[in-house]
């Protein structure tokens, strides 16, 4: 698809704070179109999302990297990284009211189909997507890399009705393969349409291109993996227009 891509940022505020949101679009569109929402890693919304929501856009959606922490809050280490994610994660409604205030932002943008939203998570940002499905927020579908499992929200209102596809790493140490394997079969008791692909050599956080180097500045598990990476952007595209219809 041919056109620019263009960015604006989309502030929208809850509880007296601030969340940065930043929306990529085409310009060679017209209309309203789908959109996804981008969920960060515990790094907080950084060019890696970013970047994402404009690899949307050039697929014909509107890509929203959603401000999880607020005030566009970033980490620079693990254990800053852990404090922000944490606050999120240990209180869920927290999470889902910050998750819904992104998801009122952007349907109201003039370019949006607003009954047309999905969301993709890397990391935290995948169990904070996973989390909202099982507690039966209305999307079209939702896709998580390398999401965690562990402490995700319970299954509020089977059946869920939002399609799941999950990517993960088989030597990932943060996301054990026998809990994505119980998250899966406890969902699919709950009637979810879900799928997982696992890579069986990939690590975490294997779809950042900079995951190696902060794997080995703080000595963490982290690693990219191209193959893993192309593959999975692959296949989600290919599920998002299955769904979507773009």
């Amino acid at each position: 698809m041919t056109g620019t891509i263009q960015t604006k940022s989309i502030p929208y505020t809850l509880d007296g704070i601030t969340m940065q949101g930043e929306m990529a679009l085409n310009t060679a569109q017209a209309g309203r179109r789908p959109a996804v929402l981008v969920m960060h890693e515990w790094w907080g919304r950084n060019a890696f999302s970013d970047d994402r929501a404009r690899a949307l856009a050039k697929l014909g959606y509107v890509g929203f990297a959603v401000d999880m922490f607020g005030n566009h809050a970033q980490a620079d280490n693990p254990a800053e990284a852990s404090r922000l994610s944490s606050a999120i994660s240990e209180n869920l409604p927290l999470m889902t009211n910050r998750f819904m205030a992104a998801l009122r932002a952007i349907k109201q943008q003039p370019e949006v189909d607003p009954n047309k939203i999905a969301v993709i998570g890397y990391c935290f940002g995948g169990s904070v997507a996973l989390s909202m499905v099982r507690q039966g927020v209305d999307l079209a579908a939702m896709v998580g890399f390398h999401a965690g499992v562990s402490g995700i929200a319970p299954i509020a209102h089977p059946p869920i009705k939002t399609p799941v596809r999950l990517f993960t790493g088989g030597a990932d140490p943060f996301v054990p393969t026998l809990q994505v394997e119980a998250t899966v079969a406890q969902m699919r008791a709950a009637k979810t349409d879900i799928e997982v692909v696992t890579y069986a050599h990939a690590k975490h956080a294997f779809t950042n291109p900079a995951a190696t180097e902060k794997g080995e500045r703080f000595n963490l598990p982290l690693q990219f993996d191209a193959d893993a990476a192309d593959d999975s952007w692959q296949q989600m595209q290919v599920f998002l227009k299955s769904v979507l219809g773009t």
